[in-house]
């Protein structure tokens, strides 16, 4: 596939995520927080956080091995679709085991919700490794479509309880697990039927293919998926069990957690494109620093702008999405966002080590960003609260996203850019400083993002990191 092509199926991408996605977060899941309460919604929020954690358990890697090797045409692995399946079914069986018997060892007492989500996270995996098999092929446009799939069934669904709720009776967070369980399902047949419609055959299963040399293969994308979900994940958790108001502490944490996942939603989506196209270009030799810097452009650009809103306008954001302005609930806001900006990293080199066969050394790297994230969050949550999963996510996370940043540069042996990095800086003071001076003029603050976007993509205009005339005359082409 050409770079024209993946950038406008990656554009297709992003714009019906940023359509979609953003309905779905703050039109029917901050909805749902709000109606069900912050105590109620803190304890779906770590339970749910539990399940994504051993989430590792229903993949053990395939999503990302099977992903990195159909890209790179090693087409013997499509023929075993109906083995991969079967093995799926048995990881379920283990990992329903597992959480149930961590609930029951932590003294888990909502069951109806942790097998609710249990079921989903299931769900998820098997419709996400379908989708892998989309995009491995190639098949970019299709999978743009697909990746919002779920979450408008979701929409249509949960909008029927919270909008309707004469006819269809008020949302609780029973009612919210179902409807997630209901359309995952939905949409995970959807892609079965896509798949076998374009010549994709789903033969007997058979687990003799599944030999010691693949498993071998697979351990370090287990491992990787391990680590990275403990990262993500476990903070949500441990903030329910540690501190003395654990639920209504995650509660607060999960509000702010929210515009975190919503804006990683955007770095997520490139990262699943990113790569089976990094893996093509690798197996064919192809260079990869102009895509590699590109994609981080976009990524930390998005992430520093994303931030620098935040920061300066949180007690609106927090006024507007919750209905609250309490100074503990916009302080947590404002530090749990700029974590954001690691991330952005991570999700560009990271998924550069992984498609170029240096998983190993990436799990090495995630696995010294867990430790010092528990330990953190193990010295500060008891003591401060949210406050301290913020702090942890931030330097750990960080952490890990120079340190894959500083691996790919000297493995393609190129310059990090670090002109480029100044004005990402420049960029996010820049808006800092004219949302601080607009914020105390009589404005609608949700007219200030847009300009701010506006600010970024001139900031890019000028550092030449984006090129208007290549697309300009990309469109006329189209």
């Amino acid at each position: 596939m050409s770079h024209s092509k993946f950038y406008s199926s990656l554009l297709v991408l992003i714009v019906l995520n940023a359509i979609i996605k953003p309905v779905w977060i703050f039109g029917i899941d901050r909805q749902v927080q709000n109606i069900t309460g912050v105590t109620e919604y803190g304890m779906y929020f770590s339970l749910l956080n539990l399940s994504i954690v051993f989430g590792f358990l229903l993949d053990w890697g395939l999503n990302n091995f099977v992903n990195r090797e159909l890209a790179a045409k090693k087409t013997e692995l499509q023929q075993q679709l109906g083995s991969f399946l079967l093995l799926k079914f048995i990881f379920f069986i283990a990992y329903t085991f597992i959480v149930v018997a961590v609930g029951k060892l932590s003294g888990v007492k909502r069951w109806d919700i942790l097998f609710g989500v249990i079921l989903i996270q299931f769900l998820t995996f098997l419709f996400l490794f379908l989708r892998n098999v989309v995009t491995a092929n190639q098949w970019f446009k299709t999978d743009a479509f697909l990746s919002v799939l779920d979450k408008t069934l979701m929409t249509l669904l949960c909008g029927t309880f919270i909008f309707l709720p004469h006819f269809f009776g008020s949302i609780n967070i029973q009612k919210f697990i179902v409807a997630q369980i209901i359309c995952t399902m939905i949409a995970t047949l959807i892609v079965i039927i896509i798949l076998l419609s374009r010549g994709i055959i789903i033969k007997k299963p058979s687990l003799q293919f599944f030999d010691r040399t693949f498993i071998l293969s697979v351990f370090p994308f287990a491992i990787t998926i391990f680590l990275m979900s403990v990262h993500i994940r476990l903070d949500g958790f441990l903030l329910e069990r540690l501190h003395h108001n654990g639920a209504h502490e995650t509660g607060i944490y999960a509000a702010a957690y929210r515009l975190l996942d919503a804006s990683n939603m955007i770095g997520y989506l490139i990262a699943s494109f990113f790569m089976p196209f990094v893996a093509r270009q690798w197996s064919e030799h192809k260079p990869l620093q102009g895509i590699v810097l590109q994609t981080r452009h976009v990524q930390l650009m998005f992430a520093v702008t994303v931030v620098a809103i935040t920061v300066m306008l949180a007690p609106s954001l927090q006024k507007i999405l919750y209905h609250r302005n309490d100074e503990y609930s916009i302080r947590i806001l404002q530090w749990c966002l700029p974590a954001l900006i690691g991330y952005g990293l991570t999700q560009v080199y990271g998924t550069v080590m992984t498609a170029t066969g240096d998983v190993i050394a990436f799990c090495y790297f995630n696995l010294a960003a867990v430790v010092i994230n528990i330990f953190m969050n193990l010295f500060l949550i008891p003591q401060y609260g949210a406050f301290g999963c913020c702090i942890s996510a931030l330097c750990s996370q960080a952490l890990l996203g120079l340190s894959t940043m500083t691996f790919v540069h000297r493995k393609l042996k190129t310059p990090i850019d670090g002109a480029s990095l100044i004005f990402y800086l420049l960029n996010g003071l820049i808006i800092c400083a004219v949302l601080y001076g607009l914020v105390k003029v009589p404005v609608n603050t949700l007219l200030l993002i847009p300009l701010a976007s506006l600010i970024t993509f001139l900031v890019m205009w000028l550092g030449k990191m984006i090129s208007l005339n290549s697309w300009l005359s990309f469109l006329k082409k189209r």
